[in-house]
């Protein structure tokens, strides 16, 4: 008979049952690793070192790469101040070119004009010479480069028309920046300095063409040779000498044919609403005409009185020259005003007055000839 426990004593029976499969699994040693395989004391590796882990620090900010060190101050300075120099050496090549081109002025002006010529029926003159009649043409057209220094002046211009291109102007001028005369020595082709129309620019004269005497006793208007001109205050004058031959004059060749050079002269003054002056012109001109002429021979083969064509005998041509020596004088004065009157606004009242004389001279055994000489008066009146 088993004896019958009490219900408390059951319960630590059964607690104690269950607690010593566990410490029984607790007190049982784990199973032992295989051995591992034996190493030559050669092989052994070294053991490892036990290194202490660095404090985390979250406050800590990231690491900063350390600067490059700065150039000295003098150094920049020095780089900098080289840069600098070397945009004022090319901002001053730029300025000198600019002041170069900008010493360089072109202009120029176009005449076309539209003529009717009654002249002629058939195309021909009288003579049997060629004219023109009604048409269309273009009577100047300039073109002109001036180069304005302050010591120099170059001039250059032509005139292209259907005619060809001409040589107008071509003038090299030294400037004059010392005195109070500001003289200016002018070496090249250029207008004669005579009188106020010869001088005035086709650009700007208010007639179509320049006066009859003008075109007469200045053909061309312009001359080679040497000139100077000045100013002092209120007083002009120039003077001048040249071949003396002009640039078309249709007479005389565009060469000089004389070792004599004329003198041109003109002094005047302006004060602005009153402008006028007095010219001279001297000189000498050499006029060479060339004749040929062939002699014809007759003879009265057929003795019946009379020379018939077939009986004459044109030998060879010949040329033979003549020459006319002559002394040039002109004299001028010209005088123009200007004034604003009311209603009519601005006006200007022009005047100029030439005389010519043109005396023959001996030449060689060739004897003066007052026949020859040669008298020119002439006046132009312009109101504007």
């Amino acid at each position: 008979m088993v004896p019958r426990m009490n219900k408390p004593l059951r319960s630590l029976v059964f607690t104690l049952m269950l607690a010593l499969p566990a410490a029984a699994l607790a007190q049982t040693p784990p199973s032992a690793p295989p051995p591992a395989a034996a190493v030559p004391p050669s092989q052994e590796l070294p053991a490892p070192v036990e290194t202490a882990a660095p404090p985390l620090n979250l406050d800590a900010p990231p690491p900063v790469e350390a600067a490059v060190p700065a150039a000295p101050l003098e150094e920049r300075v020095a780089d900098l101040q080289g840069k600098v120099e070397g945009m004022d050496e090319t901002l001053a090549a730029t300025k000198s070119t600019a002041d170069k081109l900008n010493k360089i002025k072109l202009s120029g002006y176009i005449q076309g004009r539209f003529e009717h010529r009654g002249d002629s029926v058939n195309g021909v003159s009288s003579t049997g010479a060629r004219t023109t009649t009604t048409q269309f043409l273009v009577r100047r057209a300039r073109l002109k480069a001036v180069y304005d220094g302050t010591n120099a002046e170059y001039v250059f211009q032509i005139d292209a028309t259907g005619s060809g291109v001409a040589l107008r102007d071509a003038e090299a001028t030294f400037v004059d920046t010392w005195t109070p005369l500001g003289l200016r020595l002018t070496v090249g082709q250029f207008k004669w300095p005579f009188g106020y129309e010869v001088l005035q620019s086709s650009g700007d004269r208010e007639m179509p063409e320049r006066a009859s005497v003008i075109r007469g006793l200045f053909p061309g208007e312009r001359d080679r040779g040497l000139r100077v001109t000045g100013r002092y205050d209120w007083f002009r004058f120039a003077a001048a000498l040249v071949n003396g031959t002009g640039t078309s004059d249709p007479t005389y060749p565009a060469n000089d044919q004389n070792a004599f050079k004329d003198v041109v002269l003109r002094v005047g003054g302006d004060v602005g609403f009153l402008v006028g002056g007095l010219s001279g012109y001297f000189g000498r001109t050499l006029a060479t005409r060339l004749t040929t002429s062939s002699p014809i021979a007759g003879t009265d083969k057929n003795m019946d009185g009379a020379i018939t064509p077939d009986e004459l005998t044109i030998g060879a041509p010949t040329t033979t020259a003549s020459y006319s020596r002559f002394r040039r004088m002109r004299l001028g004065a010209d005088v123009q005003g200007y004034a604003d009157i009311p209603v009519l606004g601005p006006i200007a009242l022009k005047g100029e007055f030439v005389y010519a004389h043109d005396k023959n001279m001996d030449f060689g055994t060739t004897a003066a000839n007052s026949c020859l000489d040669v008298y020119a008066l002439g006046w132009i009146v312009t109101v504007v």
